[in-house]
């Protein structure tokens, strides 16, 4: 009887053995299969294919040598394991910078959406216009203007059309699943992948059902075009996302750490500057900065020039990212005055001033918040 046991055990360590050893091999078939395909590209890295290959040789090749001798190996499923967990880490999908994957509603208040008349095209998210608003949107029969990012396919290219699309932010997979509309264009050259566009127009039944492939979009490992609704445009224009900052002169007038130096930019006339022209660099000091300049004397005391003189301390030509300011030795004011630039320890210091907040970026400049402030009449 415990001859008969024992034959039994051995006999189904063998049958599991062979099964997993095919398992194996076949797994990795399918995986060399999928990396040397042209829709690799679509869910993983191209960048780490060469892994995904080895990978998937090895499975193949221990899985065949595990057919041979139809034995279970006890550290088989760990080395799999660890082998399949190195190819998702490193070959996964590839994470663009998160400024081309999405844009966050209130950005939208700014740049290309002044030139849209929102009585004629009311703005709509194009996550909802595929999601939930699509439905009422359609029975409306409304005009509307949207933004996203373009998405070109060789399915949608045959029907002469592109695909607009954003991220879904949706529970714990946020940004991992990519949605979009099919939208109709007569020149498809003008429009390239990763391009950020605004279009206004009305949606649309879908009259013949297209098949579409996931794909990879920005963060999205997955990504699909409406079925029901395509957008049919009145107007397309690019959308850069630096068309979504506010001036300047407005984000310096409404900071809440910058309220002094905001009056005196506003007082002295150049703030009309900032509106208008562009790039600059402002170095901004903080309203203690500007209170320990002054000493307590306001505003009213001081003559425009003085004022004008003051602010144009404050600001050079030229976009300078913290970066860019590392490169530098010098940088001119508006009133032609040099500034020292040094760089030691990590941190930079303009003449006698700290850098505390760097690279606020706006539509025509970027601001760094500095103390103390530069005194005009040195």
């Amino acid at each position: 009887m415990a001859n008969l046991s024992h034959k039994w055990v051995q006999m189904t360590k063998r049958i599991y053995g062979l099964c997993e050893a095919a398992v194996l091999a076949m797994l990795g078939v399918a995986t060399l299969l999928f990396a040397l395909s042209a829709n690799y590209g679509l869910l993983m890295n191209v960048k780490f294919k060469w892994l995904t290959v080895t990978g998937a040789a090895l499975m193949l090749l221990m899985g065949l040598i595990a057919l041979s001798d139809s034995q279970k190996r006890s550290g088989l499923n760990t080395l799999i394991f660890c082998l399949m967990l190195l190819v998702a880490l490193i070959g996964k999908p590839y994470l663009p910078d998160a400024n081309s994957v999405s844009t966050p509603d209130a950005s939208l208040q700014a740049g290309l959406w002044d030139q849209i008349d929102q009585t004629r095209f009311p703005k709509r998210e194009l996550r909802l216009l595929v999601t939930s608003d699509a439905d009422d949107v359609y029975q409306r029969n409304t005009s509307f203007a949207t933004v996203g990012s373009v998405k070109r396919l060789e399915a949608l290219d045959s029907h002469g059309s592109f695909a607009l699309m954003t991220s879904l932010i949706y529970c714990c997979l946020a940004d991992m699943i990519g949605i979009g509309l099919r939208v109709p264009c007569d020149d498809l050259e003008n429009f390239k992948d990763d391009q950020w566009l605004m279009i206004s127009g009305k949606l649309v039944q879908e009259k013949a059902e297209i098949t579409v492939p996931n794909f990879r979009f920005g963060r999205a490992m997955m990504a699909s075009v409406s079925n029901d609704y395509y957008l049919r445009p009145e107007k397309i224009m690019s959308y850069n996302r630096i068309d979504q900052l506010p001036l300047l002169a407005d984000k310096i007038m409404n900071g809440q750490s910058s309220q002094l130096f905001g009056k005196a930019l506003k007082e002295s006339g150049i703030w009309e500057d900032l509106e208008q022209e562009g790039p600059f660099t402002v170095f901004l000091p903080v309203d203690r900065a500007v209170e320990d300049l002054w000493d307590g004397q306001s505003f009213e005391e001081l003559s425009r020039t003085e004022l004008r003189r003051f602010v144009s301390s404050h600001i050079v030509n030229g976009r300078f990212f913290e970066r860019s300011l590392m490169e530098q030795e010098t940088v001119q004011t508006l009133n032609g005055r040099i500034l020292q630039v040094e760089f030691a320890n990590g941190k930079i210091r303009i003449d006698q001033s700290r850098l505390l907040l760097k690279d606020a970026e706006a539509r025509n400049g970027v601001i760094h918040f500095i103390y103390p402030a530069i005194s005009p009449n040195e």
